[in-house]
């Protein structure tokens, strides 16, 4: 028999029924939790049980209910569809998250939307625990294990947000297990060496990519939007905004890093990007990387440094999980701090410089380390040698 009842998440009156297998099923009548309500929602609840138990889908149900109310209350019963509440809550989420993670908000939403097709554009309501693990099911075929996850994640904070606002009941990502996590490969650093064989196969941007990176340990994506003005060749420091952390950095560079760059055509305006065709790249793909580190991996296969992985022989396309390898230009990061540490350099410099989070809240430019990490900088090995 159905019932009605409430709940701390909503100010309606919930139904609570049976299906025909004998599940328990949670429903709201939109009718607003009152005394004056009660028969009118329980009324609404009867009718939920016996449209579910008549095997109709979802989409009957949810007429079936959508006429009772109306003809019960005078008024359309309110829907919110899957697409339309996605797209609020990434634009509402997107004035307080960094770039970087307003891009796997919308990733998220838009392989979502795409996977439920028509179904996009019913009530969220109508999503199921089955909708959100069979999207968990396809993800897994082309994803690593970890962005699957990621994706998921963005889920549940999409449902949670429409559970605060009283648009579904029962939470469909609520009982969705994660992907199950492969063997993990330890990412470790470069050697001086490998560094080296590896800016012997770098052309174009890739050389001064590589050398920033492994003199200061900062991100691919962080490295391809940096400008001209960004660097003070004369003082050998420069200036950076980190997009994951919103870190504003200033940073002395190595002998070596000056000198190459002091040594580049310079441009005719300081606000161009020192790396036109990476930054490019990545405003293309809205922050995302992927299209570089692909590159990047190329450049390891062709320095000996990783074995080949061809889409054409493994049977892979564009989307589908790349092979893991101890080496990538993450490693550049790990190498760079590896190298301050064995120079003494203090964690907490070297964290400051990796640009790790710390408890610190910086107000504009940060020198970073001082004259301790300026020495340590400076103490890190020479890799240009005489080969450009």
């Amino acid at each position: 028999m159905a019932f009605i009842f409430k709940n701390r998440n909503t100010s309606n009156w919930l139904a609570g029924f049976r299906d025909i297998t004998g599940k328990r099923c949670n429903r709201s009548t939109a009718l607003p939790a009152t005394e004056a309500n009660r028969k009118k929602a329980l009324r609404i609840a009867d009718e939920f049980e016996a449209a579910a138990n008549r095997m109709r889908t979802a989409q009957q149900v949810r007429r079936v209910i959508s006429e009772l109310h109306k003809s019960i209350t005078g008024q359309d019963m309110a829907v919110v569809t899957m697409s339309a509440h996605l797209e609020r809550w990434r634009k509402a989420r997107q004035p307080t998250v960094s770039p970087a993670t307003a891009t796997t908000y919308k990733q998220a939403g838009d392989a979502f939307i795409a996977f439920l097709g028509e179904k996009a554009e019913n009530d969220i309501a109508m999503v199921t625990r089955e909708d959100v693990e069979n999207f968990r099911d396809d993800l897994s075929k082309n994803k690593a294990p970890a962005t699957a996850n990621k994706l998921i994640k963005v889920l549940r904070m999409v449902f949670k947000d429409a559970r605060d606002r009283s648009l579904i009941v029962d939470d469909p990502t609520e009982f969705v297990r994660p992907v199950k996590k492969g063997v993990s490969v330890k990412r470790r650093p470069f050697t001086v060496a490998e560094v080296q064989k590896l800016l012997e196969h770098c052309t174009g941007e890739w050389r001064s990519m590589v050398l920033i990176a492994f003199y200061t340990g900062q991100r691919l994506g962080d490295i391809a939007r940096i400008r001209w003005d960004s660097f003070d060749l004369d003082k050998g420091t420069f200036q950076i905004e980190t997009v994951k952390t919103g870190k504003k950095l200033s940073l002395p560079m190595h002998p070596d890093l000056q000198r190459e760059l002091s040594e580049l055509p310079r441009p005719i305006s300081g606000d161009l990007h020192l790396h036109p065709e990476t930054n490019a790249i990545v405003e293309a793909q809205e922050g995302r990387v992927g299209t570089l580190s692909n590159q990047f991996a190329r450049i390891l296969v062709d320095a000996g440094l990783r074995e080949s992985a061809s889409h054409q022989s493994k049977g892979k396309g564009r989307d589908s999980k790349r092979g893991e390898s101890t080496l990538s230009f993450h490693s550049l990061r790990a190498t760079a701090a590896s190298m301050l540490h064995e120079a003494g350099v203090a964690p907490s410099a070297v964290m400051e410089l990796i640009g790790h989070d710390s408890a610190a809240v910086h107000q504009g430019y940060v020198s970073v380390g001082g004259d301790a990490l300026r020495q340590g900088i400076a103490a890190l090995p020479s890799v240009i040698g005489g080969a450009k």
